[in-house]
């Protein structure tokens, strides 16, 4: 892109006081004496683990088209979700697990007009989650949480009233919501399935973006909690991993670990963890999380690092699970028990396929993702099926055209 001179110039004074803003921001981001010495007191190693058996982890992902088509006012979304399972046994490394429902697909029209919308939205929310959503509501313990942090408790009524449907057109919520819910309702599957799990891993976090709201939420918080109570049930470890550590610098951090574990400058420390401290717990809170809700409200945060080629992961689970299997007096059993989940962890990040981050996971991505081909190849079956069912190709049209 060719910027006339004038437009260049102006262009350039923008970027560069940005540069000062960024680095403005940055300097905000700093620790003192004290807490890097707090910092480099949590962090704790674990082994390189290159043997493990019978051990069973599945992974969830999803992805779709947000959307498809547009046929007159309405839009047509899509949402799938993938779970891959492997077990680690002597010899073979990881094998495969053959699952009754490995993945769910959905297609969603949601039509213009509010109210129809706003019930073709609900529809959809219960085939994903294949539970009605009053069910959803009254067995996740989100609805604690939320009257906890909120200070207000709501009827089942209200928060099913306040619950978020964003309209038709507004493509970008409706992506996240619709792919969130697909995730978490295949989790939701095989953790009420015949498999029996030890770990159970999800894309992203276990953050409640609306919890703080006396009456709006969003509908995929209510199931990310019922996923978190159904786990607990079959002692399985829910865990939550994240590329996007969600810290406005981790710069600091790595700095303290590489310092800590002798790591030459340059060199990026690998095997180790962090625990994110709790006001309640460790009587402090890591200043860098100010303002940004980490751990969020049930649940716990580590980082963690597998391997020096990849970034600092992010690792939510949930607070009742940790404190039934982790948590213990002694700080050194606590220790312990993180060191034995970590090397679980650990084993399956070092596949050649996925080095340094969890190959189920990883798997259960690379199932999901739709290439542009097969998006092209959705939208023209979607079309030419609805052709031969008697609807009018004309109506059908380009999504810009409806979404802008």
């Amino acid at each position: 892109m060719q910027f006339p001179q004038p437009l260049y110039t102006e262009l350039k004074h923008h970027v560069d006081a940005l540069a000062l803003e960024m680095r403005e921001w940055e300097t905000n981001w700093s620790v003192d004496e004290d807490e890097s010495r707090k910092i480099a007191s949590m962090v704790r190693v674990f082994s390189h683990t290159i043997k493990l058996c019978n051990i069973t982890i599945a992974g969830v992902d999803g992805d779709g088209d947000f959307p498809s088509v547009a046929y007159g006012d309405s839009l047509i979304y899509f949402t799938q979700s993938w779970t891959t399972c492997y077990k680690s046994v002597p010899i073979d490394g990881l094998k495969e697990v053959s699952l009754i429902y490995p993945y769910l697909m959905e297609l969603t029209m949601l039509p213009s007009e509010t109210s129809a919308c706003r019930i073709a939205v609900d529809q959809a929310f219960r085939k994903l989650a294949n539970t009605d959503i009053s069910e959803v509501i009254e067995r996740s313990d989100y609805r604690i949480l939320k009257a906890r942090v909120s200070g207000k408790a709501n009827t089942q009524v209200s928060l099913i009233n306040g619950l978020i449907r964003p309209h038709a057109t507004d493509s970008g919520n409706i992506a996240v919501q619709l792919r969130a819910t697909g995730e978490l309702g295949i989790a939701l599957r095989q953790l009420q399935g015949p498999i029996e799990f030890d770990y159970l891993l999800i894309d992203g976090t276990l953050s409640l973006p609306f919890v703080n709201r006396a009456q709006d939420s969003l509908f995929y918080e209510y199931l990310k909690r019922l996923c978190c109570v159904e786990a607990r049930k079959h002692n399985v470890g829910l865990f939550a991993l994240s590329r996007s550590h969600g810290f406005p610098s981790i710069e600091p951090i790595e700095e303290i670990v590489q310092a800590k574990l002798g790591y030459e400058e340059g060199k990026a420390a690998e095997h180790w963890y962090m625990r994110v401290p709790m006001g309640d717990i460790d009587g402090w809170e890591l200043s860098l999380t100010r303002g940004h809700r980490i751990p969020p409200p049930g649940a716990v945060t580590y980082l963690i690092r597998f391997h020096k080629t990849m970034p600092v992961l992010r690792l939510d689970m949930d607070r009742e699970y940790w404190i039934e299997h982790i948590y213990r007096a002694s700080r050194e059993e606590t220790s312990a028990n993180e060191q034995r989940i970590f090397e679980h962890l650990d084993y399956i990040s070092h596949d050649p396929r996925s080095s340094g981050y969890p190959y189920p996971l990883a798997a259960a991505h690379n199932r999901a993702s739709l290439t542009q081909k097969q998006r092209q190849f959705l939208r023209e079956q979607i079309i030419e099926n609805a052709v031969n069912a008697g609807l009018k190709r004309a109506l059908f049209r380009n999504t810009t055209q409806v979404t802008g």
